[in-house]
């Protein structure tokens, strides 16, 4: 009588009970790195508006920002229709470092370093206000 070779290898269940485990795995780290990117998205979109607002917050408080100017007018309109702008009023900030002079005033530092951030801060208009009328368009020239 001849002896049969034992054949060595998977059987088709535990291919497919290992194809199902796999299966499982993937879709946990599918799942927790959709999380991950979510968070990622929403934690860049915050630091973005921290490093666009932050400074304007600051410099919004009138102990730190120099005015410049308080009588600042923008020309504001489409550029299919520029004839249709209106024109805006405020007042003109700067973050840059100030020194105060011999009369009171706030005056720029002459140690100051040249990069700061010029802000406008424009008064909302009440409710009963007519509305801001439409400038005449700007000249078009050199």
């Amino acid at each position: 009588m001849k002896k049969k070779k034992k054949l060595k290898g998977m059987t088709l269940v535990e291919i497919v009970v290992s194809i199902a485990v796999f299966a499982a795995i993937s879709l946990i780290l599918v799942m927790v790195g959709s999380a991950v990117n979510a968070q990622q998205r929403s934690a860049n979109r915050v630091n973005r508006k921290v490093a666009v607002q932050g400074p304007l917050a600051e410099a919004q408080n009138d102990a730190n920002a120099l005015l410049l100017n308080d009588e600042y007018e923008i020309y504001v309109a489409k550029k299919d229709s520029p004839s249709s702008g209106v024109t805006v009023k405020g007042k003109l900030y700067s973050t840059e470092e100030f020194v105060i002079d011999e009369d009171g005033n706030k005056v720029s530092s002459p140690d100051a370093e040249k990069a700061n951030l010029k802000f406008i801060e424009i008064q909302k208009p009440n409710p009963g206000d007519s509305p801001v009328p439409p400038a005449a368009a700007p000249e078009s020239g050199t």
